[in-house]
């Protein structure tokens, strides 16, 4: 979600992906936004995985779950990059600038997270951003290593758990959390269905856990080590002139497959233990977060090889003006579907069924496509990119 002056210096590319990513978080995210919170990570939950639920859920599994967060993520490194290089290319101080950047970012992630929907990630990106911004110059083989400590420390926390503790111990600390009791989920319900001011208890308790046991848990570790990986693909000129068509082709469809692959075994394991609670939140969880960042770079590469053809060229511009807007539409998405699903609006909360998801996540796309296009004839940017701009440029 980064804005660099001129369109002429915007890489299409980058565009592009960032445009699909923007789309494809919703497919993760209409969870959260139509059922309690659990539901998320449990299937059984909310819509269940009866009947075709279940082909709906396993697809959503294998081929969005994390994936295009983590595409999102690298390519706020990346932006950060491009930005930086933009002030310091007009003389400018970086450090102030990007601080500036972050601070109004984690303001409307704030208003994001406490106002609309808890489930905003704006304001661990604008921490994440704060730290990764420090270490932006060091070599690519320090950042490298620290990018891989990164990325493994929720996944060795996982495993000390899981072999650390007893059945019992693991039982009481994660089933109470895996499978909130009936009137846990009553209440949620009632709460979106009401009033929004009813809503605005519920969303800050949520929103504040994921700011504070989530984040330091697995969110700072994975977004600053999908950050840093962006900065190495700006520095190695991934996006441009890294390697040949052919190459990204390549290099997408071994690291899809791959990624497919592990996201397969976790899928059926997790099915042969009954979606067990202690288990699925440690070790089944790892399947997902494994494979999410193989399948993210392949998900790169190959639309990096995409945005190199005349393939749907009219397709591709349509998603370039959705991740021109990337910023906007991320807020625009929460507003729409929260409307759809809380009480101040239709009050659907707890109502749909998966398929029933789709349809909001294909109605939310169309408005998101068509929104874009009728602004960007008219102007630049969008409005929530605009003011960004001039906020750090004030």
């Amino acid at each position: 979600m980064n804005t660099y002056k001129g369109t002429k210096k915007r890489i299409q590319s980058l565009d592009l992906i960032r445009g699909i990513a923007i789309l494809g978080i919703l497919i993760m995210n209409i969870n959260s936004f139509s059922a309690i919170s659990m539901a998320y990570l449990n299937p059984n939950l909310g819509p269940g995985i009866e009947g075709y639920n279940a082909w709906i859920h396993g697809f959503s599994y294998l081929f969005a779950d994390m994936r295009f967060m983590s595409i999102f993520s690298i390519l706020f490194g990346v932006g950060m990059m491009i930005f930086v290089s933009n002030v310091e290319s007009r003389g400018l101080k970086a450090a102030k600038f990007h601080y500036r950047r972050m601070l109004f970012l984690g303001v409307i992630g704030l208003l994001h997270a406490y106002l609309i929907w808890m489930g905003d990630i704006l304001v661990p990106y604008a921490i994440c951003a704060c730290f990764v911004f420090l270490i932006r110059k060091w070599s690519s083989r320090f950042l490298i290593f620290l990018a891989a400590i990164f990325f493994f420390v929720p996944l060795i926390m996982n495993l000390m758990l899981w072999f650390g503790l007893s059945p019992e111990e693991l039982f009481r600390i994660f089933d109470p959390v895996w499978n909130p009791s009936f009137s846990e989920q009553i209440q949620e319900i009632i709460a979106y269905r009401g009033p929004y001011l009813d809503q605005l208890g519920l969303r800050a308790e949520g929103a504040q856990y994921m700011q504070t046991y989530l984040f330091i848990g697995e969110g700072f570790w994975r977004y600053s080590s999908m950050m840093i990986l962006g900065i190495l693909l700006h520095r190695w000129s991934w996006f441009s002139a890294f390697k040949s068509k052919t190459w990204h082709l390549r290099f997408g469809i071994i690291f899809f497959f791959t990624g497919l692959f592990i996201a397969a075994i976790g899928l059926f394991q997790s099915y042969e233990m009954n979606w067990n609670g202690p288990w699925a939140l440690t070790i089944g969880h790892q399947y997902t977060y494994v494979s999410s960042l193989l399948v993210a770079l392949a998900y790169i590469s190959l639309f990096i090889y995409w945005s190199q053809t005349n393939l749907w060229s009219g397709l591709q511009y349509r998603l370039q003006e959705v991740g021109r807007m990337a910023f906007t539409n991320y807020i625009s998405s929460s507003i729409i579907c929260t409307l759809i699903c809380y009480g101040h609006g239709f009050g659907l909360f707890g109502k749909l069924d998966r398929l029933e998801q789709w349809l909001v996540v294909l109605l939310v796309w169309v408005i998101i496509f068509v929104g874009s296009k009728l602004i960007l004839k008219k102007h630049k940017q969008g409005p929530l990119e605009a003011i960004w701009r001039r906020w750090t440029y004030h």
